[in-house]
């Protein structure tokens, strides 16, 4: 039989292990990691903007917007202030590896999409995936900048906005 009480030993063991929060480790992401990535990022962008569009009919009486998803990489959003179209986009996922590569956003009513203002590719550090902004179209210049869904969401979004806030 153990001397040590049964209280002490379950204690014992429960208590948090001393170790390094240094534990990262360089990882190959395969094509399917950033596949699925970009796919994912497309939705979450997708619904962000749906989502954000209502929210902003309901605290302002004079906006209506719209929404529309084309199909499962293109959608348009639109808004307008007492009636006037015053901002609309078009936001559609390319192939990961053509140009402009990942998920591109046009101004206005654009017909195919070979054009496009910004657009956002999947890229890693080795550690994790990000989004990473071309940044030709919004004011800072952000090559650096590792974007997770929400930051990608928001960046779009404040170019979608912006008419509305001058």
């Amino acid at each position: 039989k153990s001397s040590v009480p049964a209280a002490l030993a379950r204690k014992v063991d429960s208590e948090p292990q001393i170790r390094s929060s240094n534990l990262r480790v360089k990882k190959k992401f395969a094509d399917i990691d950033k596949d699925r990535f970009l796919n994912d990022a497309f939705e979450y962008i997708a619904k962000f903007f749906e989502g954000s569009l209502s929210e902003l009919r309901v605290r302002n009486r004079d906006i209506e917007s719209d929404f529309r998803r084309i199909d499962a990489n293109h959608f348009v959003a639109a808004v307008y202030m007492n009636g006037s179209e015053v901002s609309r986009c078009k936001i559609w996922q390319a192939d990961r590896k053509s140009f402009p590569g990942g998920i591109a956003y046009s101004v206005g009513n654009s017909l195919g999409d070979s054009s496009y203002n910004e657009s956002i590719s999947v890229d890693d550090d080795g550690y994790i995936l990000f989004l990473k902004p071309l940044g030709v179209a919004f004011r800072a210049r952000l090559e650096n900048e590792k974007m997770g869904f929400e930051g990608a969401a928001e960046y779009l979004w404040g170019m979608f906005i912006e008419p509305l806030q001058r």
